[in-house]
């Protein structure tokens, strides 16, 4: 009789055990930690070209003035900020 008993309550106990999933993973073992992750500002520089238009006086061969209209290009750093994320 007491050994019906015992195999009725490990039998009882490992169908428990089943269900309510207890594993090693839920005794911590084979879990991986998860990333901590931040953003921070980061700041780089683009080179863009900017265009300007200039007037000139210009005199002719005779000695009277005039304007010439000219385009002259420049290339500038324009800063672009953007936020990026830090996993660590």
């Amino acid at each position: 009789m007491r050994n019906m008993k015992k195999t009725l309550v490990l039998a009882i106990l490992a169908g428990l055990f089943a269900v309510s999933g207890i594993s090693t993973t839920s005794a911590g073992y084979g879990y991986q930690p998860q990333q901590q992750c931040r953003y921070q500002k980061v700041t780089t520089y683009q080179l863009q070209k900017k265009y300007q238009t200039h007037y000139i006086t210009r005199y002719d061969h005779c000695g009277k003035p005039y304007q010439v209209k000219t385009v002259r290009c420049y290339t500038i750093k324009v800063p672009i900020t953007r936020w990026v994320k830090i996993c660590y």
